[in-house]
């Protein structure tokens, strides 16, 4: 007979750099029901799984079917048993931006997860790392190799845009063209202009009843996290208040690089 373990009910958040998706997470584990990550390693354990499985010849020997469910049927256990000792809460949001990226493994583990997609105006995401590059100048310094490419903040926002956030752009991208009638977007905006609304329309996705006792006056920052480790893009803190974003790009960016901007990516508030 197989052993039974306690079980948990994982879901999925991704998100682009910068889209309140740490905001969102510590929302909802406002439910005493919801456990919340911060960014999250464990996508991360599949990544070098996947890689013994392709190359190494104890798994070459045997049949590939078997290989394959064994890989999947191990993945998809230990998805759904790493919370055990973290939380006794039965509902665990686990966050990772590279979820993104692992769809098709995702749904042929699990055909009815449930996938959190965050998004934002990439003209706010490019003012918020603007506004931080600014405002922590000296970690900037030792950072940057090539400092040709950070001289001003059009190379800085290109800089950025063929780097990491020009990849979870891409897997949006795909996720779009592939995905979105099995993913649940929520708009960056949407979520702090109308936080009720946008977590009723969440919770039904998630065929949950709704909390009726959030409080978006007062969010307490559940997850933790060790931003040392991304500061001072990587900062995680929250405000206590949910308040709508300010869209000040014209006066951070410039209104020409503001609307070279929107040009490209406004199809990403069209979601």
């Amino acid at each position: 007979m197989p052993i039974i373990a306690l079980m948990k009910n994982v879901h999925f958040i991704s998100s682009l750099p910068r889209s309140c998706s740490t905001l969102l997470c510590n929302v909802l584990a406002q439910n005493p029901r919801f456990h919340s990550t911060a960014s999250s390693g464990l996508v991360d354990l599949i990544y070098p799984a996947r890689k013994n499985l392709a190359d190494l010849g104890e798994f070459k020997a045997m049949d590939p079917k078997d290989a394959e469910n064994m890989f999947l049927d191990w993945a998809r256990g230990g998805i759904v048993n790493a919370y055990n000792s973290l939380t006794d809460r039965p509902v665990v949001f686990d966050k990772g931006r590279s979820w993104m990226g692992y769809l098709d493994l995702i749904f042929q583990m699990f055909p009815d997860a449930k996938v959190i997609v965050s998004v934002r105006d990439m003209r706010g995401i490019m003012t918020s790392m603007e506004k931080i590059h600014r405002k922590h100048p000296a970690y900037f310094e030792a950072e940057e190799s090539n400092a040709q490419n950070f001289l001003t903040t059009d190379k800085r926002v290109k800089s950025w845009l063929a780097g990491k956030v020009g990849v979870a752009i891409e897997r949006l991208y795909e996720v779009n063209n592939r995905f979105r009638d099995k993913v649940h977007i929520i708009h960056a905006e949407d979520l702090t202009e109308n936080p009720k609304q946008t977590l009723m329309k969440l919770y039904t996705y998630l065929g949950e009843e709704y909390y009726k006792d959030h409080d978006f006056k007062n969010v307490e920052q559940y997850t933790k996290e060790h931003d040392g480790v991304w500061w001072p893009h990587g900062d995680h803190s929250i405000r206590g208040e949910i308040k709508p974003l300010k869209k000040e790009w014209n006066d951070v960016l410039g209104k020409e690089l503001s609307d070279l901007i929107n040009q490209k990516f406004s199809w990403i508030n069209d979601l």
